[in-house]
């Protein structure tokens, strides 16, 4: 059988992976993200070359923040800033002599989930990814919507929140990310800077009135933007995915912040179906893996 070395970049760690055409993960392996091109370049070649002596290798496929055109280069800003300055896909294919597909990371968890995951059976779905920021895709008829200018999906841009009289206007992932949820807490005990998510939970657990509130205006965030979607776009299904789904009764508090919207807007009489992205930290990994294959898999090196 035939493998793709996949590579998902990060901001904070490059995961490294080989998947299988039937989209099995079989191999993975996770770095820090190298500061330089050079030193990517060494994380990949020692991968490659171990990768190499066990496995049949047929491609390349990449996940990438920023907007990702089809050539492979990648605009706007991220935490990655090697990505912008060269373009990785070309660089690995000609590198490696093997065909490479590469694809924004919050797209690529968005199909992963069309290929294997909650979206199996839909064709029109929003997946939303909260983390540091708030990051998302539109799938429509089963293909990605990128937009315009690729920023379709990008919901964490939407402005959740303002005072349009002192010209204030924030943003979902100002108010919204899985990261604000502790920032707002950086001046309360017992922690101050060193609040994290889990912590948060346990103290709102307990009672600690500014952490509850700190989770409140998450939830009430997220339910906010899922109404919009739903109404703007009017998808089958809703994904939420990041790592903060994994707390307990996650959902549950999130359909309560959605019963408080539309009890208050009776004229709003379609409820968003939200669930749970089922995968979580391989998503871009597998999402990246299905793109290489809907870009190469009818051509005759990869049959």
């Amino acid at each position: 059988m035939e493998f793709l070395l996949t590579i998902d970049i990060g901001g904070t760690s490059i995961k490294l992976a080989l998947i299988s055409i039937t989209g099995q993960l079989v191999e993975k392996e996770e770095v820090s993200t190298p500061p330089s091109i050079d030193e990517f370049s060494d994380v990949i070649d020692q991968y490659y070359k171990r990768m190499k002596k066990n496995y049949s290798l047929m491609g390349i496929a990449i996940s990438s923040p920023g907007s990702v055109t089809d050539t492979g280069h990648v605009l706007g800003h991220s935490a990655v800033p090697f990505v912008h300055k060269h373009n990785v896909r070309e660089w690995l294919s000609e590198r490696y002599g093997l065909p490479a597909s590469m694809e924004n990371d919050a797209n690529c968890a968005a199909l992963s989930e069309l290929w294997k995951g909650a979206a199996r059976e839909c064709e029109s779905f929003a997946c939303i990814v909260c983390g540091t920021g708030v990051g998302g895709a539109l799938v429509m008829n089963k293909k990605l919507f990128k937009g315009a200018n690729l920023h379709g999906g990008e919901f964490g841009y939407s402005i959740i929140a303002s005072d349009i009289h002192e010209h204030v206007y924030g943003t979902w992932s100002e108010a919204g990310s899985s990261s604000a949820i502790s920032r707002r807490l950086m001046h309360q005990a017992p922690y101050y800077e060193g609040w994290t998510g889990p912590r948060v939970f346990e103290q709102a657990g307990k009672d600690h009135e500014e952490a509850r509130k700190s989770l409140d205006t998450f939830f009430s965030t997220l339910a906010i933007g899922i109404f919009n979607i739903q109404y703007i776009v009017d998808p089958e299904k809703i994904l939420v995915g990041g790592g903060i789904t994994r707390q307990p009764d996650f959902i549950e508090e999130l359909e309560s912040r959605m019963d408080r919207i539309l009890d208050s807007k009776p004229i709003a009489n379609v409820r968003p179906s939200i669930s749970l992205c089922h995968y979580l930290d391989e998503a871009q990994l597998i999402g990246a893996a299905y793109v290489w294959l809907e870009e190469y898999r009818k051509d005759d090196r990869c049959v």
